[in-house]
């Protein structure tokens, strides 16, 4: 498929089946078309599904903590067994969350319906993290630190992410080469003065979420800054900037 040619309704469906974790290829765009509810609906329709998606938004909410860790580690275990993350609807479809579901909210709700909640949920809440990459879906950083208490940082994902990328990027034009797992667990902190993450083994397992999620990437075997770290840095540039000539004026 081309995907230059893909506007429109066409170009909304091509990533609603990328965020599934699928490839986009014609048979399954045809089968999207006829697939998601939300973009046949009528007006009567849309309402139900946006108050339906509403509702599941709370039932997630009202357990954020349990239900990340439990999707958390389906994830993991996954990534255990076959070497590349679990596609959405893998996850959907485990036994785990079929099983807390049918507890928490007496069935299993549409996926279709309920995917857009769950997962921006857990992915702002730092227990999984993703890309648009096909089996991108992981760990997050609040998989990593559950059981290290006030020992660890409790920044967010968000930040964690900027601050380990800096820190690269210091050693980097200190001493020309670039920092082990081990140096970054000793010496990463954040703004409070606590440790990014508990030891180097701790620091080492979580290179996968920063990875996905740009803070970081891997080349000739040396930790590098992420295109996303270098965005936020210019972002933070400017801000400064701005303030400045603001204050200035």
């Amino acid at each position: 498929m081309d995907l230059t040619t893909c506007t429109g309704e066409k170009a909304e469906l091509v990533l609603w089946i990328l965020e599934a974790g699928q490839v986009p290829t014609p048979d399954a765009v045809t089968k999207a078309v006829t697939g998601p509810p939300m973009l046949h609906a009528s007006v009567e329709g849309k309402a139900l599904i946006l108050a339906e998606t509403k509702r599941l938004t709370s039932v997630i909410r009202a357990e954020p903590d349990g239900f990340g860790e439990l999707v958390s580690e389906v994830i993991a275990l996954h990534w255990a067994r076959y070497g590349v993350g679990p596609t959405w609807q893998e996850t959907w479809r485990s036994e785990a969350l079929t099983t807390w579901w049918v507890l928490a909210d007496g069935c299993v709700p549409e996926f279709s319906i309920a995917r857009g909640p769950m997962f921006t949920i857990l992915e702002r809440a730092g227990w999984i993290a993703y890309n648009r990459s096909p089996h991108s879906l992981c760990t997050g950083r609040r998989f990593h630190t559950r059981f290290h208490g006030d020992h660890v940082s409790k920044a967010p994902a968000s930040i964690v992410g900027y601050l380990v990328a800096h820190h690269i990027g210091i050693h980097r034009r200190l001493h020309n080469c670039s920092p082990s797992w081990p140096e970054l667990a000793e010496l990463a902190t954040d703004a409070r003065g606590l440790p990014l993450f508990f030891n180097a083994w701790d620091a080492h397992a979580q290179q996968r979420w920063l990875e996905t999620q740009g803070w970081i990437r891997i080349e000739d075997a040396e930790l590098r800054r992420g295109e996303r770290a270098k965005a936020e840095t210019r972002r933070r540039a400017a801000l400064r900037k701005a303030t400045a000539a603001s204050r200035a004026a």
